[in-house]
Parts: structure tokens; C-alpha cells; sequence
């Protein structure tokens, strides 16, 4: 699945376009835009996400993209960094990618509830 234009994506799911922008900017992992105005294109990554949960903005969470810098003293865990969140947090990891992602960079996700936020590791390209 190639680049999609933002503007086709509101339309498909009868939203403004504005709106469609503003969630977009707001939930999507840097870079995962490109163009402006009228004319931005979304990443294959970027499309999944919206096409999935674009009507329902409340339960999008933000996604990052960050370096897997090593393994927490829980193996379920792994510290990535990211410069928006300005340090490095722990990221919730599947079984299968444990000891896998040391050293790369990975698509995580924020979920933030009464307690606090927490993260955990997002498939690329889902």
C-alpha cells in the first residue's frame, strides 16, 4: 500500500479535512507526513493508523518513533528514547521480540490513563 493523500483518506471517512489534519499532526509519529496544505501525503504506517481509528479520535493513542537502547531488568521491558518525550522510557515489548530490538528504531505508542502513561511496542505497517 503506497503514500496516501490526507484529503482522501477525510473523504473516505466523511470527515473535514481540518479535522483530518489536526488528528493526523497530532497522533501520527514524525515524519509520517509530508506536503502541505491540501497537497499531504500520509506513510503507509500513517494510513493504517487513521483508516483504523480516524472516527474514533478519543482512543487514538500517540505514536512516537525511538531507539531501542537496551533491555530493562524486567525482560518484558525494554528503555527507548525518544526527543519528544526528551528521555528514555520504559516500552512494553511482545514475548516474540524480546532481546530483538536492541539498537533499532521502533514505532511505539503513549497510552495515557489516571495513573499514568505507559508504552508498548508497535508493528510496523498495522
Amino acid at each position: 500500500m503506497p503514500k496516501k493523500r490526507l484529503i482522501q483518506i477525510a473523504t473516505e471517512q466523511e470527515v473535514e479535512f481540518e479535522e483530518a489534519m489536526r488528528i493526523a499532526e497530532e497522533k501520527l509519529p514524525e515524519g509520517s507526513l509530508t506536503g502541505t496544505g491540501k497537497n499531504t501525503w500520509v506513510t503507509e504506517e500513517g494510513t493504517a493508523i487513521l483508516e483504523d481509528s480516524l472516527m474514533i479520535e478519543e482512543i487514538i493513542p500517540k505514536h512516537y518513533l525511538g531507539q531501542v537502547l537496551g533491555e530493562c531488568p524486567n525482560p518484558r521491558y525494554n528503555y527507548v528514547y525518544n526527543k519528544d518525550i526528551g528521555k528514555r522510557v520504559p516500552m512494553l515489548v511482545p514475548r516474540k521480540w524480546q532481546g530483538k530490538l536492541i539498537g533499532k528504531v521502533i514505532t511505539f505508542e503513549a497510552i495515557s490513563d489516571n495513573k499514568g502513561t505507559s508504552y508498548r511496542y508497535v508493528r510496523k505497517g498495522h
